[in-house]
């Protein structure tokens, strides 16, 4: 409290000094004498609810600046949480794009191994092919033969 008595001492100095030097020393003498009590406590009166106003605009600064301080913080903190879910979604993305590379190596090396599984189901078809037409043959000479022994059995009884 002591705080706003300075600046109330110093306007009245100021009010004083500035009186004086405005008047020349002969008169300021005479004004001296002359001044009323009740005019200087109306200046005190006056200087007084300047003060008290000084003061109330003061207080409601702090007031509006330790809100804005709030508000700033709790910006802050917002700004600080999406930045670390941003970040969050980041690294996942990362992951992801790391995951998907991943799997398009998996599948050309999985395209690779269907292209030399059709090479050798081709090469299947062929030997299966060759094995067909072989046991065909054997088949076939084996009907023959049967058809030639069943000849034989008939020709050696007849």
């Amino acid at each position: 409290m002591l705080r706003p008595a300075v600046p109330l001492a110093l306007v009245l100095v100021l009010v004083c000094a500035g009186r004086a030097s405005a008047e020349p020393a002969g008169k300021a003498d005479a004004r001296a004498k002359a001044s009323k009590p009740a005019d200087v406590s109306q200046e005190i009166t006056v200087l007084l609810e300047a003060q008290r106003s000084l003061a109330v605009s003061l207080s409601e600064l702090r007031d509006q600046l330790q809100e804005l301080q709030r508000s700033v913080g709790e910006g802050r903190d917002e700004v600080r949480t999406h930045h670390d879910a941003l970040q969050g979604a980041v690294e996942q993305i990362k992951g992801m794009r790391e995951e998907v590379r991943g799997l398009y190596v998996e599948s050309s090396g999985l395209k690779g191994d269907i292209a030399q599984l059709g090479k050798q189901v081709d090469g299947l078809e062929g030997s299966l092919a060759s094995f067909r037409l072989s046991a065909g043959i054997v088949v076939a000479v084996v009907i023959v033969l049967q058809i030639v022994l069943v000849g034989l059995m008939f020709r050696g009884r007849g």
